[in-house]
């Protein structure tokens, strides 16, 4: 597939990007080669049907990616994914299930890029979001108001059919959450967009709570050796921890 420029102008408009790259910047890669879905072939949730065994809620826990070179827009590119593991584990409030997916995109016969996402499945209603201490002082510090027309923008540049970032009825009626969803890699972009620019090698994210619309983000970091420390943060809770290594 040919990596397409209109993938990278949409995502620039969501992060209020002046101008559209042509060098696809770290983690952009998410707007990039998604195959279409028939509506048929959706499942409740609104995402691609799946193995019916797995539990019904689905979160993306974490991803830790590395770039060896940059991808360019307007060139032919492989995109390879494969599911590396499905695991299941006993969680606090129930069974969880892992599942590790492995994406690799390579441009002119290279590997550009490769990425190891980690979703979780569980049947748990969500848990009330907790306060935590106080956060480490910060080297710069970004806030993002958020709202139902960024997320609706961010789920159309990535094709997320996820309907808890769109659907207000659905995600507090069916999923239980107070209100729609910030997207785990929305915020992952954020604390990237934050940082001062480095030529990067190494982004690692874990997610940890969730935000929801008309909530402020506060992406912030700290140089540490050979990289930064990063994290998102909402009323007095961190919603995620990452890494970058440069």
């Amino acid at each position: 597939m040919i990596l397409a420029a209109s993938d990278l102008a949409r995502l620039a408009a969501v992060l209020d990007r002046a101008e559209t790259p042509t060098e696809v910047p770290p983690a952009w890669h998410w707007a990039c080669l998604a195959k279409p879905v028939r509506r048929a072939d959706l499942g409740p949730d609104g995402h691609p049907l799946r193995d019916p065994s797995l539990p019904p809620r689905r979160m993306f826990a974490a991803a830790d990616l590395r770039f060896t070179k940059p991808l360019h827009a307007g060139l032919e590119t492989e995109l390879v994914e494969t599911v590396a593991a499905v695991e299941e584990k006993a969680g606090s409030s129930g069974p969880l299930t892992f599942v590790t997916l492995d994406r690799m995109f390579s441009q002119a016969g290279e590997v550009c890029v490769t990425e190891r996402q980690t979703i979780v499945y569980t049947a748990a209603p969500p848990a009330p979001r907790t306060p935590d201490g106080p956060s480490p002082v910060a080297d710069w510090s970004v806030e993002t108001p958020t709202g139902p027309v960024l997320l609706a923008a961010f789920s159309a540049a990535t094709s997320n059919t996820h309907r808890i970032h769109y659907d207000q009825a659905y995600a507090t009626g069916v999923e239980g959450y107070p209100g729609l969803v910030v997207h785990g890699p929305l915020i992952a972009l954020l604390l990237l967009e934050a940082m001062p620019k480095r030529p990067l090698k190494r982004f690692s994210f874990r997610a940890l709570k969730p935000a929801f619309a008309g909530e402020t983000i506060a992406a912030q970091g700290r140089w540490v050796e050979s990289g930064a420390e990063l994290w998102a943060t909402c009323d007095n809770a961190v919603l995620m921890k990452a890494r970058a290594e440069f």
